[in-house]
């Protein structure tokens, strides 16, 4: 069944002052779930809500499932700034707020682990279960330069990313021959071509999320301490990694596994960094055993 989609005014605010409108998709039955009964997906920078449908679809038996596009990316408000982490992790709380939401599963890629992970830690009321699934933390190091190349890499990607197409259908066809969308599952591959880009007045499509936005997150991605409170996370949580991501990203995996007290950490099998899209139905697989061994809301 296909979600419901909506919008929500986050309690959080644009770098311009104004209430944050946050776009969002839901799969259960009408109705606000019970505390514990919600599951909530962040997604990575770059991309949206749509890309976790899979995921939501084998999720939704258990849980009343919500994924939202955060600010800047989707359908969400896009402010000319105010892309810092701190911002991401207070519309996470802002868009709970909105919809009461409270005791959640929160699932997060990428960003979107960062993100839940440091709300799990610093406001542990809105969250009963993590997964973080090759989440953005990392510990503090006296050499960073090797990071600073990174973070350079991926705002320099960012910004001269093509944005325009002629047509959905060409957006698709490119994409399926680039080495980073090689592993994608197809029907997800689609889902980026359908609703990531929007049809513009000249017929053309464009990306929803800007180049500029998604380099001002990238650049912003060490703006938030997030290892530091890693400690504090009392929830059960599990942390998952591709098996052929880059090796930076499992150590950094591992780490976030070592400092939360109590993590289940396993990696997914065949899958790089961007897991979600590649092994939707494994992680789906992973986040049920996990739960079905005590874990998560009851």
């Amino acid at each position: 069944m296909p979600p419901s989609e909506g919008f929500v005014q986050a309690d959080s605010l644009s770098a311009e002052g104004r209430s944050l409108r946050l776009h969002y998709l839901e799969w259960g039955d009408a109705g606000p779930p019970l505390a514990g009964q919600a599951a909530v997906l962040l997604h990575a920078t770059g991309f949206l809500a749509r890309l976790w449908e899979p995921i939501a679809e084998g999720l939704s038996g258990r849980f009343h499932v919500y994924a939202y596009d955060a600010r800047g990316h989707g359908d969400s408000d896009k402010p000319a700034s105010g892309y810092t982490w701190d911002h991401f992790a207070a519309d996470f709380r802002g868009f709970l707020d909105a919809l009461q939401l409270r005791r959640v599963l929160a699932v997060g890629h990428s960003m979107g682990g960062a993100t839940a992970a440091y709300l799990a830690a610093t406001e542990p009321e809105y969250v009963s279960a993590a997964v973080l699934i090759e989440p953005i933390i990392f510990p503090p190091v006296v050499d960073d330069s090797s990071s600073d190349r990174r973070q350079r890499e991926l705002v320099s990607g960012a910004t001269r990313r093509r944005m325009v197409w002629p047509s959905r259908q060409e957006l698709l066809r490119s994409y399926r021959r680039r080495l980073t969308f090689a592993s994608w599952r197809d029907d997800v591959l689609r889902l980026y071509a359908e609703h990531g880009a929007f049809r513009r007045d000249d017929g053309q499509f464009e990306l929803k999320c800007p180049g500029e936005i998604e380099a001002q997150a990238f650049q912003n991605s060490l703006s938030l301490d997030t290892w530091g409170v890693l400690p504090d996370i009392r929830c059960p949580t599990l942390v998952l990694h591709g098996q052929h991501t880059e090796h930076h990203l499992i150590l950094a995996a591992r780490g976030v596994a070592e400092r939360i007290p109590g993590a289940h950490l396993a990696a997914i099998a065949g899958a790089g960094h961007l897991v979600p899209m590649e092994r939707p139905q494994t992680v789906v697989a992973e986040i049920m055993a996990f739960l079905g061994h005590g874990a998560g809301p009851k």
